[in-house]
């Protein structure tokens, strides 16, 4: 694979969700199956709703709102924050992401200790974020992706969605994977593998690492030391 769309591709799964779709067309599914046949492709057509398929389609349909370019005003761009902000807090579970990352870290800290970290974690998706379709609106590659279908476990509480995403101009094909648990208001993500590279295995990695060897109190610094990095060259 050429490294710039691996690595376009490993960016947009590490910043929480990457939902590949055509600059012009999204190949959308008709049906969700736990068989794991592939959804048929239909123009617009979507997952019924409630599905985990459809839960994933619907970042695409937000994303259609994000602005690009060089005409972008200031209102524009804080539309784009918004529309970021509500995907990663709507259609991801961010508190089963920073729970499973930490693993058995997690058990140690205190109430106020976890709801911090969760909010930091948010904090820094929300700013550091990089979904494919804006890369397709500013890089113009075209993506397209395939539904495959969900599969269901522990009495249909959890479910894995499986994708394959292709880049016609570079003869790419990539195997996505989302991870989802049901709660009260629905199928919420908390956790991407991108060709076997799990997004919470690689934070799980660092994160431990660094807190074995130096402590909890040096991960937060380290996390809050790049929020303020980001936030300094936005500007």
């Amino acid at each position: 694979m050429p490294k710039i769309t691996k690595s376009l591709l490993i960016l947009a799964a590490f910043a929480a969700g990457c939902v590949a779709a055509s600059a012009n067309a999204a190949v959308k599914g008709e049906k969700s199956t736990a068989t794991g046949d592939t959804l048929k492709v239909q123009g617009q057509n979507t997952a019924p709703a409630g599905t985990p398929t459809y839960e994933i389609q619907q970042i695409e349909v937000k994303m259609d709102a994000y602005k690009t370019g060089d005409n972008v005003t200031a209102e524009d761009r804080a539309n784009n924050a918004k529309i970021k902000r509500d995907i990663l807090n709507g259609t991801f579970d961010l508190r089963e992401l920073s729970q499973l990352a930490l693993d058995k870290h997690w058990t140690g800290l205190s109430a106020a200790e976890r709801s911090n970290f969760v909010s930091l974690m948010t904090t820094l998706l929300e700013t550091k974020a990089i979904f494919s379709k804006e890369h397709t609106k500013t890089q113009g590659k075209a993506y397209i992706v395939k539904y495959l279908g969900d599969s269901y476990s522990d009495n249909k509480t959890k479910a894995k969605t499986m994708t394959k995403v292709s880049v016609p101009s570079e003869d790419v094909k990539v195997d996505i994977e989302y991870k989802l648990k049901k709660d009260s208001s629905g199928w919420k993500v908390f956790d991407v593998i991108v060709d076997d590279a799990s997004l919470v295995e690689n934070y799980r990695y660092q994160f431990d690492t660094i807190i074995t060897k130096h402590g909890y109190a040096e991960l937060v610094r380290r996390m809050q030391k790049k929020l303020a990095e980001i936030k300094t060259s936005s500007k």
